[in-house]
């Protein structure tokens, strides 16, 4: 097993998210905030104001006319979208790195986290019960704990995992756990708050393979979210490792109806691209300041 200490080491020295984006995902987490709060945030961090005015202005976004307040950008693009992009800003090149480990080539585990967040922002919009604005960036981080796990599979415990995963009779989380002692799961956990995001937002990304013992709508969109994710536009062995029989009880949870997955997978299809050509934007390599 992996020494959890030398595991905690290594996710604090992940670089910063910078303040200003903490403060927003801080601002949306609160039980009451009003808009003019998250305005106020952006409109304070100069690059991080003209990168959403570039995704507000941007021809995915089908912006009929020119938008070049901030106020009006936060407006075309929704609170949800904002959150994830200024993460984005920080995080999506490590996302884009390829992570052998897992099998995920360069770009893949960016792919499958922006289609998660596309998948949440879904959710969000159609939804009966309220979910919260964070749930896009919780879904674009639900796996951020790989890019710490990665780094300590050697040949060993690369085989000893493969062995485990083949084992039909536990899930793939529970793998990680017999034979490295943690899951990506719980170092993603780790890192929100080693950025300092919200507990609740920490708690989702570390249980979004196990929403029931978060007890969480949050938790309950971002575990609907992978999966709608994996099934959309992932591997052949990703989709199936995806068991939806019986229909997770996330999705009762959230209101929805049973055929509401396959309905979010084509919606995740269909739209992933044009979200994709939004998201690149957001991560063009310039500086935010804080």
């Amino acid at each position: 097993m992996l020494d959890y200490s030398q595991l905690v080491r290594t996710a604090e020295t992940l670089d910063p998210v910078p303040m200003s984006v903490s403060r927003l995902v801080a601002v949306v987490a609160r039980d009451h905030w009003a808009f003019s709060e998250v305005e106020q945030v952006i409109s304070l961090d100069q690059a991080l104001t003209g990168r959403l005015l570039q995704v507000a202005n941007s021809a995915a976004s089908a912006a009929l006319v020119p938008i070049g307040t901030v106020k009006d950008a936060i407006i075309r693009v929704g609170e949800g979208p904002v959150l994830s992009f200024a993460m984005a800003c920080c995080i999506g090149p490590q996302l884009k790195r390829a992570l052998p480990a897992y099998g995920l080539g360069e770009g893949d585990l960016w792919r499958h986290s922006v289609a998660a967040s596309l998948a949440a922002e879904i959710v969000m919009a159609m939804a009966p019960h309220p979910v919260p604005a964070e749930a896009v960036t919780a879904a674009l981080l639900h796996d951020v704990g790989k890019l710490v796990l990665a780094r300590f599979l050697d040949s060993d415990l690369l085989r000893a995992l493969a062995a485990a995963r083949a084992d039909g009779d536990r899930p793939a989380m529970q793998a990680e756990v017999d034979v490295l002692g943690v899951h990506h799961g719980q170092l993603g956990g780790l890192i929100a708050r080693h950025w300092n995001l919200p507990d609740r937002l920490a708690e989702a990304i570390a249980h979004h393979h196990s929403p029931d013992k978060a007890n969480d709508i949050l938790c309950d969109t971002v575990h609907i979210a992978n999966i709608a994710a994996r099934l959309a536009v992932g591997r052949p062995e990703d989709q199936r490792q995806v068991d939806v029989t019986p229909m997770p009880a996330s999705v009762e949870r959230l209101g929805l109806s049973g055929t509401f997955l396959d309905r979010l997978c084509n919606h995740v299809t269909r739209r992933l691209d044009e979200v994709l050509s939004r998201y690149a934007i957001a991560t063009q390599p310039l500086p935010l300041t804080g």
